[in-house]
């Protein structure tokens, strides 16, 4: 397995090296170390790398950057992903484009990287052992060896060949996600056996499948075409895309990156068939208004009801109805991070909050745009949307710089622009607690699920939730919570044991 480690930092970067190569395990090859993305992406392709270990905030080119790239270039590539804990909303993101792994550096060990690469390795092998002469054991035909040798023009050739492609005849693509394999493949099956003209063994990649008919006759392969699209569709199938009819072996890989391309519009519409080239009529997304809206929406959310501010969650997706090809990419991961940054917002207002919604399973827009609603609907049930404006500001302040030492009523007071001895009785009428004392409690919470989730060192956590001194925040917590740090951490461990 050829590895490639992309990290800005050179000690970072030499550590991983020297912990892959003391692991001494004779299937790791590292085939380059790079120190920003741009050189990153030249080495993994230069060299075809299996895997890359990559910082996800690097100078020029990011580490998501990256895996977009390369996943063009080598479909097959994995990624083990770095990160800091302000950056762990990157790191979310980055599932959804394949991520295998991701560490947070504060906490990473040599064994770690050693035990998530023998884990890719594994897959991999598992995925080799279960193909026969390029065929998965469901009958799918693997195209892993083609796209490694995309710079060899002979053994592309041979490999079609050698899967029955015939160079005297047209060809189309029809491409659509695959779910339950074994009812698609009988679907398939039986298409196959119905047409007269020639069809080569459906291919599977990741989670598409490409059908490759064949004709004299660029006729007969629309006819072909269209009789599958009626088959597809009669059997509950989601969105089918089909290519031109195209000509020449050198022409099969690119018409079936086309496909993959179109794909993306999955993502937006339930069902229907897309044409290479329906897509010329539709406009451009307007990127820069969007943008405004989605930040006006977050905005919004301490203050507007929110019956208001979910009618305006459903305008801002229905911005998505109409997307053309150009625009896919960038549509799909603005409405991913939007669920991102909500997830985080009820995360810095419900100390116990846990994320209920892999990223990896967003799979629509309908399907965000569902989730954004829910989770505004949780943020509106908590107390604190009950309060007045001045102190609905005062406790989002609080939720945002906990973290600040020098977090105090007076600051507060400065920020929302009211006067600390009007903000300190108003707060205490309408939560029942003077502003202090809501803060420390505040801290506290944050700080026990910083014990309970992280492996952070206890005095990292003291400084991470505002206290100066660890011992201090040590005594606090203990008070407080009717516990010390080290024993409440000590009863996670006992709790998983």
């Amino acid at each position: 397995m050829k590895i490639l480690i992309a990290d800005d930092e050179t000690p970072i970067r030499e550590w991983i090296q020297f912990s892959i190569e003391r692991g001494n395990n004779p299937d790791f090859e590292i085939a380059g170390v790079a120190e920003n993305g741009n050189e990153a992406f030249e080495l993994a392709v230069k060299y075809q790398v299996d895997t890359v270990i990559t910082d996800i905030k690097m100078p020029g080119m990011d580490g998501l950057m990256l895996m977009k790239k390369l996943l063009k270039e080598i479909p097959y590539v994995s990624f083990i992903i770095l990160t800091n804990y302000a950056e762990f909303s990157y790191a979310r993101e980055a599932i959804t484009y394949g991520a295998r792994k991701y560490f947070l550096k504060s906490e990473l060990r040599g064994q770690d990287i050693l035990e998530a690469l023998m884990e890719i390795h594994e897959s991999n092998e598992k995925l080799i052992r279960e193909k026969k002469e390029d065929c998965y054991f469901s009958g799918y035909l693997d195209i892993y060896t083609c796209c490694c040798h995309m710079e060899d023009e002979g053994f592309v050739q041979g490999f079609w060949k050698k899967h029955h492609f015939r160079e005297n005849e047209m060809f189309c693509v029809a491409a659509f996600k695959s779910s339950d394999s074994w009812n698609q493949k009988g679907l398939l099956d039986d298409f196959i056996k119905e047409q007269e003209i020639h069809i080569l063994r459906p291919v599977l990649q990741k989670e598409n499948i490409y059908l490759i008919m064949q004709s004299e006759e660029g006729g007969k392969l629309e006819e072909s075409l269209a009789a599958f699209y009626e088959k597809w569709s009669a059997n509950g199938g989601g969105i089918l895309v089909m290519g031109p009819v195209a000509w020449g072996i050198d022409q099969i890989m690119p018409e079936i990156d086309r496909a993959e391309g179109m794909l993306q519009y999955g993502f937006f519409y339930h069902k229907g068939c897309f044409r290479a080239g329906d897509d010329k009529e539709r406009e451009r997304l307007d990127r820069e208004k969007i943008r405004k809206e989605y930040h006006k929406i977050l905005n919004s959310l301490l203050h507007d009801e929110e019956d208001k501010v979910c009618k305006a969650i459903i305008l801002w997706f229905d911005c998505f109805k109409e997307v053309c090809l150009q625009d896919t990419d960038w549509a799909k991961e603005i409405c991913i991070k939007f669920v991102i940054r909500l997830e985080e917002i009820c995360g810095e207002h419900f100390s116990d909050y846990q994320e209920e919604h892999k990223v990896t399973k967003l799979q629509t827009a309908k399907m965000c745009r569902d989730i954004c609603i829910k989770l505004v609907s949780l943020l509106y049930s908590g107390n604190q949307f009950s309060y007045s404006q001045s102190i609905r500001e005062t406790v989002q302040y609080i939720h945002q710089n906990y973290a600040n030492q020098d977090l105090s009523l007076k600051v507060v007071a400065q920020a929302i622009c009211r006067s600390p001895e009007y903000l300190s009785r108003l707060f205490k009428a309408e939560t029942g607690q003077n502003f202090s004392n809501y803060l420390m409690l505040y801290r506290l919470e944050r700080a026990r699920a910083l014990l309970l989730n992280t492996d952070m060192k206890i005095y990292e956590i003291a400084y991470a939730v505002g206290y100066t001194t660890p011992s201090y925040f040590s005594r606090v917590y203990h008070e407080y919570m009717g516990i010390t740090p080290e024993l409440d951490r000590g009863q996670k461990i006992d709790r998983k044991s």
